[in-house]
This record gives C-alpha cells, sequence and structure tokens, in this order.
C-alpha cells in the first residue's frame, strides 16, 4: 500500500514531525498527531508542513477533529480527516484564492466547502479503508495549485498567456509562502539562548536582592550584664509519691533510677584441706573403784592423744554393782581397799586424715572427753592414716572478693547510671546506692579448686539513684531566694543535696544548697522594644543609658549592608550574658 501513517508523539517539535515526513517512502503521509497537538497549533509550523509536502512531492492527510488545527490546514491548504477511516475534506479555494487567504483570517471550518461529489464523498465507508493510489490521485485532483507551482507552470509553458491583471492585484499582497515569517518570531527563534539566558538571569537578580534585603539581614546581640552572687541552703523532704509534691513547702517528688549488670571477679583461694585417709583401730578403757559405778562410750564420743582427736565408731559400755569380787572383769586385779577394774574396747577413727594420726601400740597418755575419771591405752597400734594436702575456696575468700566486686564497679556504675539521666533532671548524689545480689562461687565453700583453675564468684549488681526535676529545684530557689522586686536571678550553680536520710517509708529528707548570681531585671523584650528601627551604632549607648547594669553590649552582623535594626523580630537574637 503507497501510505505511511506517521504517530506523532506529545514530546517531538516541529523539527521531528519535518524529520519524519521527509524520511517517509510513501507518497501518501498520513499524520496523526497527540490529543494535545501543541506543537501543530501554530501558523508558522503547519505553513512549515505543507512546504515540506510540497517540496517532497507528497501527499499529507491530517487527522484530528480539533477545530483550531483544521482552521490552521484548511489556510495551509493540507486536506484534514476527523480518523483514519474518513475520506478528508478538501479546502474549498481555488489557486487564485490563495494569496488571498494569506492575508485574510483563517476561514471557520464550516466555510471549507468538503468535496460533495460522488468521487470524493465526506461519509466514510463503513468498515473500509480509502485506497490509497485512488486517494492520491482524487487529491491531487480537487486540491487547488498554489501560487509557487503556478508560477513554475508559467514559466515552462510555450505559449505564455495574456491576462488582464484585476483591480485587487494591483494592491500589495501578503505571501502566502510559509517560507514568510514574522521578523519578531524570527528574530527570537535565532536569539533564543540569549532570551532565556536573559530571563534566568533577571529571576536570579530578583532571587538575590529578596534575599539580601530580607532574608540575610540577621543580627545577634549580646548584653552583658553585672550581677552578684548569692549562697542558698535549705532544708527540703523528698517523697516516692508524686502527687504529695509540693514545691513552695520545700517536698520534691523523687523518682528511683537503676542500672543492673551481671558481674563476675576472679580471685585466689586460699584454704587447705587434706583429703587424705583416717586412722583407725581399738582403745582399751577401763576403770577401778570399790563403789558401783556405769560408764557408757555412745559412737561419737572422742578421746584425745597427745591433741590429736579420735572419735568412737561404736558404743561400749563400763559398769559394776560393788557388791561382790564375781561381778567384776578382771578378778586377779580386784583390791579390797581401791575396788574392782572394769574394762572394754572401744573401736575409733582419726577426726580428720593424716599420717600423724598413726599411733603404735602399748601408748599411754590417751583421755576420754566425755568421761575424765575413765583410763584409756591402746593395746595395738591405730594405723590407715594418710595425707593428701588440696586448696579449698574458704568463706572468706567470697566475701572478700564481693568486697573488692562492689568497690571497684561503684564508681564505674555510678558514672553509666548518671551519664544514662536526662540533662532535665538532678540526680542526688548522696541517695546512691549498690546492692548486690545472687552472690554464686565456682568452686563453692568448702570445695577443692582443680589445678589449673581460678576461682571465682559472680553477682547481680543493682545501682540505685534518686532524680528530682531542675524546673522543680530552680522555682524553689527563685522563691526562696527573696530578692527585690527590681532584682532577678540570672544563673543558678550545680545544686547539690547533703545529709540525704530515709525519714519514713518513701519519705526522705536532706538540705539543698547551691549559689546563684543576681543582678537587675532586664528582659529581651524590654530590649527589642528599646532598640526597635534603631542604627546598629545606637544600640549600645541606648541600651547602656536606659538599662542601669548593662556592662558591654557587643554585636554580630550577618552581612556587612545590616546598618539597621531589622523589622522583624525573628531576625535578632538577643544573648543575655552574666558578667565573670
Amino acid at each position: 500500500m503507497n501510505k505511511e501513517t506517521i504517530y506523532l508523539e506529545s514530546s517531538d517539535d516541529i523539527t521531528d514531525i519535518l524529520s519524519k515526513i521527509k524520511a517517509s517512502d510513501k507518497k501518501l503521509v498520513v499524520l496523526v498527531p497527540p490529543k494535545k497537538p501543541t506543537v501543530l497549533l501554530s501558523a508558522i509550523n503547519i505553513k512549515l508542513i505543507a512546504r515540506t509536502v510540497r517540496t517532497e512531492k507528497k501527499t499529507l492527510v491530517l487527522v484530528t477533529t480539533d477545530d483550531s488545527l483544521t482552521k490552521l490546514a484548511m489556510a495551509a491548504n493540507l486536506p484534514v480527516a476527523p480518523s483514519l477511516k474518513s475520506r478528508p475534506i478538501l479546502p474549498g479555494k481555488s489557486a487564485d484564492a490563495e494569496s488571498k487567504s494569506a492575508s485574510e483570517p483563517a476561514p471557520e471550518p464550516e466555510s471549507a466547502e468538503p468535496v460533495q461529489s460522488k468521487e470524493l464523498s465526506a461519509e466514510p465507508e463503513a468498515d473500509a479503508e480509502p485506497d490509497a493510489d485512488a486517494l492520491v490521485e482524487e487529491i491531487e485532483q480537487k486540491q487547488p495549485v498554489s501560487a509557487s507551482d503556478s508560477d513554475s507552470e508559467a514559466d515552462s509553458d510555450s505559449e505564455p498567456k495574456s491576462e488582464k491583471p484585476s483591480k485587487k492585484s494591483k494592491k500589495p499582497k501578503k505571501s502566502a509562502d510559509p517560507d514568510h515569517v514574522n521578523p519578531l518570531v524570527a528574530f527570537l527563534n535565532q536569539k533564543k539562548a540569549w532570551v532565556i539566558f536573559g530571563i534566568v538571569a533577571l529571576a536570579g537578580v530578583i532571587v538575590f536582592f529578596i534575599w539580601a534585603l530580607m532574608i540575610a539581614p540577621k543580627l545577634h546581640i549580646s548584653v552583658k550584664v553585672r550581677t552578684s552572687s548569692g549562697n542558698f541552703s535549705e532544708n527540703v523532704n523528698f517523697t516516692k509519691v508524686a502527687s504529695d509534691e509540693k514545691v513552695a513547702d520545700g517536698i520534691f517528688a523523687v523518682r528511683e533510677e537503676t542500672l543492673e549488670k551481671a558481674q563476675e571477679v576472679k580471685f585466689t583461694a586460699t584454704g587447705q584441706k587434706d583429703l587424705g585417709d583416717p586412722a583407725s583401730g581399738t582403745l582399751i578403757v577401763y576403770y577401778q573403784g570399790k563403789d558401783r559405778f556405769s560408764y557408757d562410750f555412745s559412737a561419737g564420743s572422742t578421746f584425745a592423744y597427745k591433741g590429736l582427736e579420735y572419735v568412737a565408731t561404736a558404743s561400749a559400755s563400763l559398769s559394776w554393782s560393788g557388791e561382790e569380787i564375781d561381778s567384776c572383769d578382771n578378778k586377779a586385779t580386784y583390791n579390797p581397799s581401791k575396788g574392782c577394774i572394769i574394762s572394754a574396747s572401744v573401736s575409733v577413727k582419726a577426726s580428720a586424715p593424716g599420717e600423724n594420726y598413726n599411733v603404735s601400740g602399748e601408748q599411754s597418755g590417751w583421755s576420754s572427753k566425755d568421761f575424765p575419771e575413765v583410763s584409756v591405752y591402746n593395746k595395738s597400734d591405730l594405723s590407715g592414716g594418710t595425707s593428701k594436702i588440696v586448696t579449698i575456696v574458704q568463706q572468706s575468700d567470697i566475701d572478700l572478693a564481693l568486697d573488692k566486686l562492689t568497690n571497684d564497679s561503684k564508681e564505674a556504675g555510678k558514672t553509666e547510671l548518671l551519664g544514662k539521666l536526662s540533662e532535665t533532671v538532678l540526680p542526688l548524689e548522696a541517695s546512691f546506692v549498690v546492692e548486690t545480689t545472687e552472690p554464686k562461687a565456682s568452686p563453692a565453700a568448702g570445695e577443692e579448686v582443680p589445678e589449673g583453675t581460678t576461682p571465682s564468684v559472680s553477682s547481680k549488681t543493682t545501682f540505685k539513684i534518686f532524680t528530682v526535676e531542675k524546673t522543680r529545684i530552680e522555682e524553689f530557689i527563685t522563691l526562696k531566694a527573696n530578692l527585690e522586686e527590681n532584682r532577678k536571678i540570672y544563673s543558678i550553680g550545680e545544686p547539690f543535696v547533703e545529709y540525704f536520710t530515709q525519714t519514713g517509708e518513701g519519705t526522705y529528707s536532706g538540705k539543698l544548697k547551691t549559689t546563684y548570681k543576681f543582678g537587675p531585671r532586664l528582659s529581651e523584650t524590654e530590649i527589642l522594644e528599646r532598640i526597635d528601627g534603631q542604627k546598629v551604632g545606637r544600640i549600645e549607648p541606648l541600651l547602656r543609658d536606659n538599662f542601669p547594669g548593662v556592662s558591654s553590649v557587643s554585636l554580630e552582623k550577618s552581612v556587612f549592608w545590616v546598618n539597621k535594626v531589622p523589622k522583624n523580630p525573628n531576625r535578632v537574637t538577643i544573648n543575655l550574658e552574666v558578667e565573670e
């Protein structure tokens, strides 16, 4: 098919459109603009398109329903179709009227007489697209010849025709040639870059002046005031119940801040223990008397030999009725003056392991701790005692390690706890306490420390401190300072509380101390009112004359051209400083 349909984009400019028309190798070009054909709503651009179509010897149909675009196309002798399947509507003008159309307003779409003949019907055929070759031939036959074309035909005609010039031809006419461009428009097109640069430069100048006159001017004023120092000391009370707070009465609500840390410290075990075997054997206990007697040695009864202690492992007893000799265990030793000797055997074991508990037989010097009047000796050896000395953990080792853990971590914990507090609160350092709970030693007290192992003790340490809102403290200091009416406090030192003591369940007392500096009552608002609209050079003498106590004034301008106080008070900052 000898036809090409070109769909235009909203971003295409006139150069892009002309390039697409020239690039087409079809005789019939159908141009379909976007919904908003901004670039085509220019008489110059439409004429450029018409000129390019004639130069390239092509036929162009513009598909649009836009009234403004239709008027411009008719004025440039370009056929228009309402849709791709509609037959085009041709401009109803002859070649003689072309020059007239350039000087007269473009005709309304209604004045363009569509070709209603049988050969060119404006009514589209249902679902039938017009044949391209037939359509080109039909448009060429019906389209008026342009002035440039008629001139070329006149030059090539061998028999020139003489025509009477009409009266209208004597009048100068505006050329309908698309090349004719308004000189102002042409100049602006040639100087487009300079025009844009000029607009940007003008906008920059305007923005600069707005910034320089309204935004940039700022003035910072520092006023130093002579002050006197005062000491503050008052007894105050604290409560954990927020609703009980009464600042005027010196009762402040406190809040407890805590920090919990799991800590561990290693220590050296100092205990020793012998894990060897205890010696064992048999002792002979006996008693001689003429009166009746009875001694019962239960298991656990103790005997001593040269400072070593032994424990009975079984029970034994000594007894005599004191009546008949036959009741004596050892009749041969019976002595009427001394009585009967009764003896018994007692199995014993050393109270501790060690070789020094081994005792050879037939040794005297024994004693019974339970019955001192009974005699004791070992007829056979006490043996089997061995020694194995090991290091063990003592409770004193654990207590010492816990004390070290608490002392070493106290300052570090306090620093960390204070570091996480808000700047709006005052910590009562006198209330700071450290609590150590759940201590656990490894190995435990009394246990052996394996070789190569360092014992340690771990605990859960809690750091606690009370805090008070600084604004409440400052409010109380201001109330109790008892300054004259024309005086005010400019600064308050670092308040602290001494003698912090618990007075009841959730209540405490202490003495609040600090220093403060006071001077003449002066406010930023008063200063602003006094210097409003004044020149910069007049500010210092005005403040000195009107506000006794002002020692010096320093000014800082944001830009050098600030010579008066800005009218906008937000552009003026005032800093009241206490003279050191």
